[in-house]
């Protein structure tokens, strides 16, 4: 087990995405200081994310287009706020000629249009780094591999209020240690939390 939040410390950005998909994991994580069970497509993906961070690096465009010329690019930036209460490792800033956006690679089949929880965690780490980097961020870019597929997405001021809530509740569900209340669906199939949900 892991050491349960102690009430001031910072959240992991990745806890943003993870309540999106369930506020339950929030509990499982913060509350009773338990890990997902790794799978084997997770240990895939993590193989995945160190090859193609490698190739990233040589690259003078985004993900190897020809539209998105990058003239500027952080890797596995490290950001933390204590105004915004969070902490977290950004795949990659870019800085495109309009401008800089957040990029965040994922890995499994690209949906129809990206889940709540991505577009989430980008914008929170977007909003950490412009209080990093002193400069706004205008775009979210989430990529999905293996086939590529790449989604842009400007950030609004209602994406950003959006992530103080979700913060906001996050730290209720730390704070009183209660655990939410279930909403099994089919995204139930195959998560990797079923072994401790099943149980409360």
């Amino acid at each position: 087990m892991s050491k349960p939040y102690g009430g001031d410390e910072l959240i992991p950005v990745t806890w943003v995405k993870q309540f999106h998909y369930c506020p339950r994991i929030v509990y499982f994580l913060g509350v009773l200081g338990v890990q997902e069970r790794v799978t084997e497509s997770m240990a895939e993906g993590k193989a995945m994310h160190a090859a193609e961070d490698s190739r990233e690096a040589r690259r003078l465009t985004l993900g190897g287009g020809r539209r998105l010329r990058v003239l500027r690019r952080w890797r596995r930036l490290w950001v933390s706020s204590s105004r915004l209460g969070l902490v977290g490792v950004i795949d990659q800033v870019v800085e495109l000629e309009d401008g800089l956006a957040v990029v965040e690679v994922k890995y499994g089949s690209a949906p129809r249009r990206p889940p709540s929880g991505h577009v989430y965690q980008a914008t929170a780490y977007a909003m950490l780094a412009e209080e990093m980097l002193g400069k706004p961020v205008r775009w979210i870019i989430l990529r999905y591999l293996p086939e590529g597929e790449t989604f842009i997405q400007p950030i609004t001021d209602q994406m950003r209020r959006h992530i103080k809530w979700t913060v906001r509740r996050i730290k209720k569900i730390l704070e009183e240690e209660q655990i939410p209340r279930a909403k099994p669906g089919r995204k139930c199939t195959g998560c990797g939390w079923q072994w401790i949900c099943r149980k409360t």
